[in-house]
């Protein structure tokens, strides 16, 4: 099966991509350049409720939220997120988006934990593992399905990711 191959090894280089710019970013903020009082950086605004050491102490998004997608059945794709522990996903800011076709059916989601946000209020998260099935009609596609999603978490009590968006395209066999 040189094309999962092939697609496992696009998806990894994609995660591992975006993980090594996050941790760049999270290294360029606890740099050695000093922020100008006024620049209105995060790093150096005493009034922005964030200090750099907890930047620092948490993961790169792709690292607390590791995603695998494969075909599990001819028509059901799955979305798999290892959760760090430490961190969670947020239902509501599941997204799954067809890039090209109407394939895509009602994605099968499993119930979370009803849990208290200071931010959002009442909110369903997931700790540990997501697994979401997304039953599709392999006879509207080609050879293979292209999706976008988007997914936001957070490391507790201590850092909101912004909202996570990915391109995942996957062969079919």
């Amino acid at each position: 099966m040189p094309g999962a191959l092939t697609k496992s090894l696009i998806l990894t280089s994609l995660l591992l991509g975006s993980a090594m710019s996050q941790a760049q970013l999270l290294d360029n903020a606890a740099g050695d350049t000093p922020s100008l009082p006024g620049s209105g950086s995060l790093f150096g605004n005493s009034n922005s409720g964030l200090s750099t050491s907890a930047i620092q102490s948490v993961l790169p998004a792709d690292a607390a939220f590791a995603l695998s997608a494969y075909i599990e059945t001819p028509n059901t794709l799955v979305l798999l997120w290892e959760i760090e522990n430490g961190y969670y996903l947020y239902r509501k800011s599941l997204s799954f988006l067809e890039i090209e076709g109407s394939s895509l059916q009602t994605p099968v989601i499993p119930a979370g934990i009803q849990t208290e946000d200071e931010f959002f209020g009442e909110v369903e998260v997931y700790y540990q593992r997501l697994l979401v099935r997304i039953p599709f009609n392999r006879d509207d596609l080609g050879t293979e399905l292209t999706l976008e999603l988007s997914y936001q978490g957070c490391a507790e009590d201590n850092y909101c990711y912004p909202m996570q968006n990915k391109a995942l395209t996957l062969e079919l066999l």
